[in-house]
């Protein structure tokens, strides 16, 4: 497995100390407290903060069953009872009127709303509908303002029903690779050279699990996921099986 990554910049360094002053407060004066929605980068930036704490519980929620990548946390003593009608998350449903709207379109709208992407978790489409996971404090405002997302009517409402979701790919193929460097992998994921991903990658336009990469030997490990910028994204399923020529066999998966 990959190792912790330290901050990278002054905005991981900025989420760091928030986060080590809400498990403080957790830990000091013995009540619940809850973080934003975090991505898949800062939830590893969480749990390395975390593992200071040993006296603390953590759980994880994402508003639904299934693969997600933007959860929120609840942080408390072991002595302290977590009650779910408590947690800061609702989920907001509406007809999809036109199945060609995209998770970026409803994402866009919301943002043009000056709502902080924090205060935001997944955004689902599935067949007729749209689920928008949402921080309480701003569901109100998605309800009463997001009324339309590109000439398209929106309707939100409070969904109280259990939701399960089964990741939805695009496109799958196999692949063969002679490592999994970084630029081995994106090469493959793009069908171009290897000179070519190197080069996306030293330009800043390729992320490992929300983590901006700069070298291209950055190793790639299962079910991580490769965002490439204006090219997509990606999950990589490796189960470590080679080819008679040695090279390794991967499973890519575009959102």
């Amino acid at each position: 497995m990959r190792g912790y990554i330290p901050p990278q910049n002054n905005e991981e360094l900025v989420f760091v100390k928030k986060i080590c002053h809400t498990l403080e407060v957790a830990e000091n004066l013995g009540y619940v407290q809850y973080t934003l929605f975090m991505d898949l980068r800062q939830q590893e930036l969480f749990a390395a903060q975390a593992n200071k704490f040993p006296n603390l519980k953590i759980q994880f929620f994402s508003g639904y069953n299934g693969e997600c990548e933007r959860k929120l946390a609840a942080i408390y003593p072991e002595y302290v009872e977590l009650y779910p009608e408590d947690l800061p998350l609702v989920v907001l449903k509406s007809k999809l009127l036109d199945k060609d709207l995209s998770h970026k379109d409803f994402l866009g709208s919301a943002m043009s709303l000056k709502i902080k992407r924090d205060y935001m978790g997944d955004i689902i489409l599935d067949n007729d509908n749209v689920y928008i996971v949402c921080h309480k404090n701003i569901a109100n405002i998605l309800i009463e303002e997001l009324v339309m997302v590109k000439k398209t009517p929106v309707d939100l409402t409070f969904c109280d029903e259990e939701l399960t979701f089964n990741k939805e790919y695009s496109q799958i193929k196999t692949a063969t690779v002679a490592s999994l460097r970084a630029d081995s992998v994106v090469a493959a994921l793009l069908n171009c050279s290897r000179s070519e991903s190197a080069k996306y990658i030293k330009q800043g336009n390729v992320r490992i699990n929300q983590l901006e990469i700069s070298h291209t030997d950055f190793e790639i490990f299962d079910k991580d996921i490769i965002s490439v910028k204006y090219k997509g994204k990606y999950k990589v399923f490796c189960d470590g099986l080679k080819s008679r020529k040695d090279r390794i066999f991967i499973k890519i998966a575009k959102y």
